[in-house]
């Protein structure tokens, strides 16, 4: 059975590596911490296996994805300043982080010959493996379904920034577009996020980072900017599709909008390539929070606010919880993304699905989860009230409590990941059930598959890389069978539905883009 994944990074972790060494995105990174000259140590429990390949490009062949969005990111300036400043990272410890490379990140002028050499390395690695192909889709008669020795990419760049050469520079603008232009008549570039996980000049984020100094990314404007528009309106100009994976609610709440026609319709499909579900409607994006938001201020004196949020149980299965922060899709969101004939690519970051357990990681150890929200959006975030009076949630019922996650047999955790992921599935396609504008086997037909493999994420324990999809499949289908029946959603077939979830859909979607865009 082929598989699809909308959001897959095989080429992203090399980049940390010293370019003359650095590993094929063929190979799979065993990263090992460092003990002495002649000891090398696994490093999983120490970052969460994040570092370890999860998706590269022989695994993928082996494990039949046959088609990916292919993210191209330059990591930002801020993630290599802050990685550069873990003891573990720059006292060389991890040989798959080269110090040198990281302050060649760090200085933030890179981007733009970052994701061309990437795209370069992609495409000119020679695998071990005879006949083994990656192969960029520009148009459908680049996709042959039944060549099974190639893996096909479609280009989805992460984030605007990776157009800049320097930033700070007086031309900068002139400079940024000039690189867009020419990247993206070169190049059939599906979707782009407008913005990623640090502050940039076309719209204000949402926080998304959690190991590294949380002041590096801070949310701190509102909304999208001029130049954000006159970008946003650049890509619709070329079909290109706007992610709305890490813009803060302000500023998707303005892109919808923005896209929504007089007559309901929309200027173009609204796209999710990575996501996981708060749980709930965007009026109660405030009412989950286990303290008073605290004012934080970042090194320029800009201010935020630090929200706790618990994690709302589920109403589909009372196992499972939510992660409500902002980043994630509202009830609202889906709906939209729904209207406008776009499609939700779901993310196996376990942190993102609702979980977040890991024993080395103390500060994300928690039945919570810590984000940012801008002062210039606090108004459209709590309401129009001061942020310290908010009304807390102060009793555990309905919510993951402490209790509850000091009682967790890490020996169930494959079987509780699973869940949660079955959680954010089922809750997407009850939230259209319950919508009158929205047909039930319409929306089961924009739901897939999009992992974030290879992005510094921490995986779900049941499907860790992309040998894992197979049986992750065969194991969802009796719970789906079950919620299907308690959640009145029976007139989706099931075996129809995991068949579209892990490949269909995802592939039709990318697909009708390109037809679209370039024939």
């Amino acid at each position: 059975m082929p598989f699809f994944d909308f959001h897959c990074h095989p080429g992203l972790k090399p980049q940390f590596s010293d370019p003359a060494t650095k590993p094929s995105p063929w190979d799979f990174i065993n990263a090992k911490l460092v003990v002495s000259r002649d000891i090398n140590l696994r490093i999983n429990k120490l970052f969460n296996e994040t570092l370890n390949s999860q998706s590269n490009l022989t695994q993928l062949l082996q494990n039949e994805v046959k088609l990916i969005g292919v993210i191209l990111h330059a990591p930002e300036q801020k993630i290599g300043q802050g990685l550069s400043e873990k003891k573990i990272v720059n006292k060389g410890k991890v040989n798959l982080i080269d110090t040198k490379q990281l302050a060649y990140l760090a200085s933030g002028v890179h981007s733009y010959e970052l994701i061309k050499e990437e795209l370069r390395w992609l495409q000119e690695a020679v695998p071990e493996i005879p006949g083994a192909k990656f192969k960029i889709v520009s148009n459908t008669a680049d996709f042959n379904e039944a060549d099974n020795n190639t893996v096909f990419g479609a280009i989805i760049v992460e984030g605007l920034h990776c157009f800049f050469n320097d930033p700070g520079v007086a031309d900068a603008k002139e400079k940024f577009l000039e690189n867009f232009n020419e990247f993206t008549d070169a190049h059939t570039v599906v979707a782009i996020n407008v913005c990623h996980m640090q502050q940039n000049p076309f719209c204000n984020h949402a926080h998304g980072i959690q190991f590294i100094n949380p002041t590096y990314f801070y949310p701190t404007t509102k909304g999208i900017t001029p130049w954000g528009e006159e970008i946003i309106q650049l890509m619709m100009d070329k079909k290109i599709l706007a992610d709305i994976k890490h813009m803060s609610i302000k500023t998707r709440w303005e892109l919808y909008t923005w896209f929504k026609n007089d007559d309901d319709s929309f200027k173009q499909p609204l796209i999710c390539t990575h996501a996981g579900t708060t749980g709930i409607s965007i009026g109660d994006k405030a009412k989950y929070m286990k303290q008073s938001p605290v004012v934080k201020f970042d090194d320029k004196g800009n201010k935020v606010y630090e929200v706790v949020h618990t994690k709302p149980q589920s109403r589909h299965d009372k196992k499972t919880y939510h992660n409500c922060s902002s980043i994630n899709l509202y009830d609202e969101d889906i709906e939209f993304i729904f209207l406008s004939g776009g499609i939700i690519g779901l993310s196996f970051d376990q942190r993102i699905l609702g979980f977040a357990d890991e024993t080395i990681l103390l500060s994300v150890t928690t039945p919570h989860d810590v984000e940012y929200i801008s002062d210039k959006e606090a108004g459209f975030f709590f309401g129009p009230v001061d942020p310290a009076t908010l009304k807390l949630k102060t009793d555990d019922e309905g919510v993951w409590a402490s209790e509850d996650f000091d009682d967790l047999d890490q020996s169930l955790y494959v079987e509780m990941h699973r869940r949660f992921l079955i959680n954010n599935i089922i809750h997407i396609l009850w939230v259209a059930n319950k919508h009158d504008g929205i047909d039930l086997k319409k929306a089961a037909k924009q739901i897939c598959i999009g992992t974030d493999f290879d992005g510094l994420i921490n995986a779900i324990d049941c499907c860790k890389q992309a040998d894992g999809l197979q049986q992750l499949k065969e194991d969802i289908k009796d719970p789906l069978i079950d919620l299907f029946i308690s959640e009145g959603l029976t007139a989706i077939n099931v075996d129809e539905f995991l068949d579209d979830l892990f490949y269909n859909n995802g592939k039709n979607f990318i697909l009708n883009r390109i037809r679209a865009m370039r024939g």
